[in-house]
């Protein structure tokens, strides 16, 4: 997940994949980090940290999730909210792909978060 928004929902989904035994890489800003400190209890639980990688970038304007078989983003708007209504889904193997290089991209530039800070 590359996210410069917090979607409860989405962490929620994640948080429950990682519990059921997936990991998860995350790249996010601060100001979002900030918020998972005190509101994301997945990134608190010892027993899970070591399969979340958390990351921080300042230079992130995007919602992006890709999993295995699905590729879901979702572009701000003029106002720079998110346009959590229209979101492009995808499952075809090429949309994957791409979406794991924009992740990637981002990944480039970002720095670990130490998750024994939370």
């Amino acid at each position: 997940m590359a996210s410069s928004s917090l979607v409860p929902e989405h962490q929620l989904t994640a948080a429950r994949a990682v519990r059921e035994g997936g990991s998860l890489q995350t790249i996010t800003t601060a100001r979002i980090i900030q918020e998972l400190r005190l509101k994301n209890h997945a990134l608190k639980d010892d027993s899970l940290r070591g399969r979340i990688k958390l990351y921080s970038t300042s230079e992130i304007n995007l919602h992006l999730i890709v999993t295995e078989t699905h590729l879901f983003l979702a572009l701000p708007r003029l106002d720079g909210t998110f346009d959590l209504e229209n979101i492009i889904v995808s499952r075809d193997p090429q949309a994957l792909e791409w979406g794991r290089m924009l992740f990637y991209r981002f990944l480039s530039g970002a720095e670990l978060v130490d998750l024994t800070t939370f």
